[in-house]
């Protein structure tokens, strides 16, 4: 029989584990900035549909050839990305307080930048697929959007509701 050169209470375990090295906690893992990144594009992707099957003159219903409802079209993009602001800015501004915050953010408000265009895209590229199509004597009438200013409403919602809860954050805090 061979004897063990292990003693028989087992392995060291010495320095205890309260005494190990802490671990950085001030960067996050790229997973997590790939998933806000990913998150926030695939939402984007959601609300194009979304905007294709809603809108007067998309998929659903609403008649193209009538110029009353091209501004309710891009009114609702504009309140669908309205409401996607609003809930990346809350879910990000809940997580202030965890490490990478910085990275966090970037890569959230940036995932809304890229959002914003693929939404725009994808709601465009259905309607040019699927239908509806407009007039052609009409300038118009197809599914587009008019008032690019919308795609800007999503990443800078999410932007402010992060800066303001960053700004009460600070204030709260004792000097």
């Amino acid at each position: 029989m061979r004897a063990s050169k292990e003693p028989a209470t087992g392995p060291s375990n010495y320095p205890p584990p309260v005494y190990s090295v802490a671990e950085d906690r001030r960067s996050v893992p790229p997973a997590g900035v790939f998933w806000w990144l990913g998150s926030t594009i695939l939402l984007g992707a959601l609300l194009g549909a979304a905007w294709w099957l809603l809108a007067p003159t998309g998929r659903l219903f609403g008649d193209p050839s009538s110029a009353d409802q091209w501004l309710l079209r891009d009114l609702t993009l504009a309140g669908l990305e309205l409401a996607a602001g609003i809930a990346v800015g809350t879910v990000v501004a809940l997580r202030l307080t965890l490490p990478a915050a910085v990275a966090r953010i970037l890569a959230a408000v940036g995932g809304s930048v890229l959002g914003s265009l693929l939404a725009l895209g994808v709601g465009e590229g259905l309607a040019y697929v699927l239908g509806p199509h407009g007039q052609d004597g009409l300038p118009g009438s197809d599914f587009l959007l008019h008032s690019y200013g919308a795609l800007a409403i999503w990443p800078a919602v999410a932007a402010i509701i992060i800066f303001v809860t960053a700004l009460i954050g600070l204030a709260r805090r004792p000097t």
